[in-house]
């Protein structure tokens, strides 16, 4: 199967979504230090619901609409009873117990959400939600890209185009195992977007190849596990990407 793959972020793009996160933490902070924000929303705010929030704008500034919005509806599930407890007057009927009584209504949306995401590719043509093709099995383009996509499932690939151009990798409770050791790099930098959330990565890679990391972690890892030997350094391979509650290995 081919696919056409297009960059969904640089690495320039990235840094500049995580500096307007770090200044709106900044300037969230200040403003409850002056008394600008309301102190009850504190508790709100700079919660662990919240980091759900910010995956969400991670998720749909990458075009990855279905995974935007499944986190998105998740933080906000989990952010009603803090609000609830901030502005009791506002939210009746919601108390402490809201999550655990209504947990498996956010469960029946979130698969709601996953089906339409999933018909809605395949009425495209494309895959998950037009961008991320949903496949099972290995993904070897002309191009020498790759582009793959797995959702409560798992992947073993090996990629067998002379040369590697990079491409695209997303696990979402899922795993994912792609073998570069029949191809190779061209000179300069090649990029490949690693996403994982509640998934895994492995990619197994010749022990000559220079690896660079550049991967933002949430309670995940990657780790290489290759005995590295002479390395090319005209040639560069480069993984981008987030990984949360997941981890990739190289080997």
């Amino acid at each position: 199967m081919e696919t056409e793959f297009k960059p969904k972020q640089s690495p320039k793009a990235q840094g500049i979504i995580f500096g307007i996160l770090l200044i709106l933490a900044g300037l969230l902070f200040l403003s409850f230090n002056f008394g600008w924000i309301d102190s009850a929303l504190k508790s709100v705010i700079f919660s662990w619901p919240m980091l759900f929030i910010v995956f969400s704008i991670m998720s749909f500034s990458k075009k990855d609409y279905a995974f935007g919005s499944v986190w998105l509806i998740a933080g906000l599930f989990f952010l009603l009873p803090r609000l609830s407890a901030a502005y009791p007057g506002y939210f009746t009927g919601i108390d402490s117990d809201f999550t655990r009584v209504y947990w498996p209504l956010l469960l029946i949306i979130v698969g709601i959400v996953i089906v339409f995401s999933v018909l809605s590719g395949k009425n495209r043509k494309g895959g998950f939600c037009g961008h991320h093709p949903m496949q099972t099995q290995s993904t070897e383009n002309s191009d020498g890209v790759i582009n793959k996509s797995v959702t409560f499932g798992g992947s073993e690939s090996i990629f067998l185009d002379p040369v590697f151009n990079g491409g695209n990798i997303s696990a979402v409770f899922g795993g994912v195992v792609l073998d570069l050791r029949k191809t190779s790099l061209p000179e300069g930098e090649t990029y490949l977007d690693i996403y994982a959330v509640f998934g895994g990565v492995e990619l197994y890679i010749p022990d000559n190849w220079l690896v660079e990391t550049k991967i933002q972690t949430v309670l995940g890892g990657v780790e290489d596990k290759r005995f590295i030997s002479q390395t090319d350094h005209s040639r560069k391979l480069i993984l981008l990407g987030n990984l949360t509650f997941g981890g990739c290995s190289i080997h």
